[in-house]
């Protein structure tokens, strides 16, 4: 198998725009038995997909289509005390201080109205 990373821009966006055209291309599964026990793959849209990342324009691409990823979580970073390394900035990440972190993230997933965007 080999992605058609080649054929798409450099970026999580457009990654993601190629993956719900074209998921026949990105899922390999899809070509064995006729897909079945995948078909899901074949459904995805844009708003089915949801990105965690920590960098900000990772969730538009400044490419000429200019995708937009419809559904983000903006993972903050912070400066921490490591117990064997001392204080390090830009620490963070899901599930850093407290694996509820999972939890709270499938709670966004299936209800994200329940969550106010903050500034």
């Amino acid at each position: 198998f080999h992605a058609p990373v080649e054929r798409v821009y450099d970026h999580k966006a457009d990654v993601l725009a190629s993956v719900v055209k074209t998921p026949h291309e990105w899922f390999p599964q899809l070509a064995v038995d006729g897909g079945e026990g995948h078909g899901h793959l074949r459904g995805l849209s844009d708003a089915s997909i949801v990105l965690v990342d920590d960098v900000r324009t990772n969730f538009q691409s400044p490419s000429i289509n200019r995708p937009k990823v419809l559904r983000y979580c903006k993972v903050a970073r912070y400066g921490g005390k490591h117990p064997h390394m001392g204080h390090l900035p830009d620490m963070g990440g899901i599930g850093a201080k407290s694996t509820d972190d999972y939890e709270k993230l499938i709670a966004f997933v299936e209800d994200p109205w329940k969550f106010k965007a903050e500034p």
